[in-house]
């Protein structure tokens, strides 16, 4: 996205008599200012001929002129809030379309910007509004400052002009119930105003009707304070001491042989009196529980129109980032998308094994994730890409499961860590590959997200997927085998190693192939031992696991045979009894990790130490062949593999939330 000095940002509704005036005037002032500057016109469900006259005004100048339709009227403050969203220029100024903010003000505004202020907004010298429409607007304005207690000046207006950074903060304000003015003064920075002259409404009818400023005004006044509910304290203590007070007086009248109060007029007032006052009160608490409502209802603060096919498209639940790009493959990407892609990743703390390796890890995973030729989802802001997700189908796990599986690669939104848009742009990317994964009719996937990440966490489970168990990383690096292997009782035979207890370690011969593929096969059933936790969703039918884990262990044998793996095998007294699959992996930072791929123990011989012996024989490899580390995943569940590493000496690398969707 190119940058500009300035971007105009208006909301037009039903101005069809407007538009072409303010395009010229318009276009004449932002000229004559000599910067480069871009002006977006957010239709806001026009029902006149609004909408066609703003395309051919972009059709004549595409170059500066940039046009949003939304899909209904979603009100005028939230088209502005779609405007900002698109916004790129270094200044955004926000005006009206109906001629009353001149453009030919702009540099009034701009000049007192540059004296160091953040915010400067057009304070009118006279109101060119009919005097009920300044008695309301005023009325409305004191409700603003007396009652919601905002700050807002009396002479407030929508015509501002403010600093990127004061629009990137007010982005993240994504509540329904808007008032720029109010969010902006919320805000902070540097403030001010500047006389500016207020023209008279060029053509046209004010959309904003005495019934709807009143709307607004509650809508802002709930907004900004709890006043109209401490309102409802006050006034119930008032009433309580006028009862009293009213009782008093009657037991005196009375006790002084006073006549009795008459008739029922008092009576009907005090009851209308109170009955009025409960439905106020009763009326400002269900504004606050329907603000609660619509708030937790996460629906989208607008929709767009897709202006070439005229059909509504998906925007970010948050109405956040300016844009959410169709799904592409990665290989489709051009280099230059490619490498800006590239560089968003890099900006990730807390990409897999991050605190495992050093280097590039984000080149390392990409050249992984080129494999699958996954989806790619991304979402753009002002800024950039500020959220990615990866999409991949799997062969292997679809054979596993049974059924259409896919996984989600790699998923995240780049900010800080508590920033609420990084949930809101994820749950936008995540939504768009959800859509296709129903699309390509596929019923499970699987993510694995970093455990620290709780906003992340939070932003999948939004999206509807659950927690099925944590993986683990355990092993060491090589700086911690000399110790952990110093503290093992054991002895070097040839190429084996003996423990003194009829187990020995040794390397895989060609003809134990067949003896440890049965092992394979009946691992299935030893629950403390295989990362069993995955096969619970779906179940997976006991004969097809075992098959599966025999065909597993087949890759790896023939890869020990190719010298692409190594296979240690556990002896009990001379019969093989188990196993421990090893594949090498180049770390991102340099030197070779062995990798545990896949483990299993003959069932007459778990619970005596053979799996121990395993990890521990396989350390021993590990140090004898200089390979920088050692590592296995493992759910959090399989209490016996985790227990042998930590026992070891190994530590926990890394922790990941396994997380599913079904479909």
């Amino acid at each position: 996205m190119r940058p500009v000095d300035l971007s105009i940002v208006i909301a037009v509704y039903n101005e069809q008599e407007v538009l072409a005036e303010l395009e010229r005037r318009l276009t004449a002032a932002l000229r004559a200012m000599g910067k480069s500057y871009e002006i977006i016109l957010v239709d806001d469900g026009s029902r006149d001929e609004s909408l066609p006259l703003l395309l051919r005004l972009q059709g004549g100048d595409p170059e500066h002129i940039r046009v949003l339709s939304f899909t209904r009227n979603f009100g005028h403050h939230i088209a502005l809030t779609a405007g900002l969203d698109h916004a790129k220029g270094d200044v955004i100024v926000m005006m009206d379309a109906d001629l009353q903010d001149q453009p030919e003000e702009i540099p009034k505004l701009l000049a007192k910007l540059n004296e160091g202020y953040d915010v400067v907004w057009g304070e009118r010298e006279t109101r060119q509004f009919r005097w009920y429409k300044n008695l309301s607007s005023k009325l409305f304005l004191w409700l603003m400052n007396s009652v919601a207690r905002s700050e807002v000046h009396l002479d407030s207006s929508i015509f501002r002009a403010m600093r990127r950074e004061v629009a990137d903060d007010l982005r993240q304000m994504r509540e329904k119930a808007r008032y720029l003015p109010g969010l902006v003064r919320w805000i902070g920075y540097k403030q001010t105003s500047v006389p500016v002259v207020h023209g008279k409404r060029f053509a046209g009818q004010t959309k904003y009707s005495f019934w709807r400023l009143i709307k607004l005004a509650l809508s802002t006044a709930t907004s900004f304070s709890a006043a109209p509910l401490q309102f409802a304290t006050v006034a119930g203590m008032s009433t309580a001491a006028l009862a009293t007070l009213a009782v008093v007086y009657i037991l005196i009248r009375k006790m002084l042989g006073g006549y009795a109060v008459p008739g029922y007029a008092s009576i009907m007032i005090a009851i209308f009196f109170f009955g009025a006052l409960q439905l106020i009160v009763i009326g400002l608490m269900g504004e606050y529980i329907s603000r609660i409502y619509r708030e937790a209802q996460g629906r989208p603060l607008y929709l767009l129109r897709d202006l070439e096919t005229g059909s509504g498209h998906r925007v970010p639940g948050s109405g956040y980032g300016v844009s959410v790009e169709p799904a592409r493959t990665l290989s489709s990407l051009s280099d230059s998308e490619r490498n800006e892609l590239l560089k968003a990743i890099e900006r990730d703390s807390r990409l897999p094994m991050s605190k495992i390796f050093s280097g590039k890890l984000a080149n390392y995973h990409f050249a992984q994730w080129e494999k699958f030729d996954p989806y790619v989802f991304i979402e753009r802001n002002g800024n950039g890409i500020s959220a990615v997700c990866f999409l991949s189908e799997l062969a292997w796990d679809t054979r596993v499961l049974g059924i259409p599986s896919g996984r989600i690669l790699y998923a995240n939104a780049f900010g800080g860590a508590v920033e609420l848009f990084r949930i809101n742009a994820l749950k936008t990317v995540l939504g768009n590959c959800l859509d296709v994964a129903r699309a390509k009719k596929l019923r499970l996937l699987d993510a694995r997200i970093s455990s620290e990440d709780l906003f992340v966490t939070r932003a999948f489970e939004a999206a509807g997927f659950h927690l099925v168990d944590v993986l683990l990383t355990l092993g060491a690096s090589r700086a911690k085998f000399g110790r952990m292997l110093g503290e093992g009782s054991y002895t070097r035979v040839g190429d084996s190693i003996q423990f003194g207890n009829g187990i020995s370690i040794r390397p895989m011969r060609l003809e134990d192939e067949a003896a440890l593929a049965r092992i394979s096969a009946s691992s299935f059933g030893d629950h403390t031992m295989i990362q069993d936790r995955f096969f619970l969703e779906p179940i997976i039918a006991e004969d097809r696991a075992r098959k599966l884990f025999e065909e597993w262990f087949q890759t790896l044998a023939r890869k020990h045979a190719e010298g692409k793996a190594t296979i240690l095998v556990s002896e009990l007294n001379g019969v093989a009894c188990g196993y421990l699959a090893m594949e090498p992996m180049s770390a991102p930072g340099g030197g070779t990790w062995l990798r545990d791929s896949l483990n299993a123990v003959a069932e007459e011989s778990r619970g005596r130490g053979v799996y121990r012996a395993l990890v521990l024989g396989a350390f021993e490899y590990a140090w004898e062949h200089g390979a920088a580390g050692l590592f296995t995943k493992t759910q959090a569940s399989t209490n016996r593999v985790v227990n042998s590493w930590l026992h070891l000496g190994g530590d926990v690398l890394e922790s990941a939330a396994t997380l599913h969707w079904t479909n």
